[in-house]
């Protein structure tokens, strides 16, 4: 277990929702005909562009 208590380290913790917010924005973006596309930044970081009407 991690310094931060028993759920463990906080760096995992964020990576966590940081997955679950993409895929979930994602996931809505796309059932209202949007496109998206991902990102990797340097500093760990994820970028989503949504495109109305699914047009790239």
């Amino acid at each position: 277990m991690g310094s931060e208590g028993h759920w463990g380290d906080r760096a995992r913790l964020d990576q966590f929702l940081q997955a679950y917010a993409v895929e979930r924005a994602t996931i809505e973006a796309r059932k209202n005909g949007h496109s998206v596309t991902e990102q990797k930044l340097d500093n760990g970081s994820i970028k989503l562009t949504i495109r109305v009407g699914g047009a790239l």
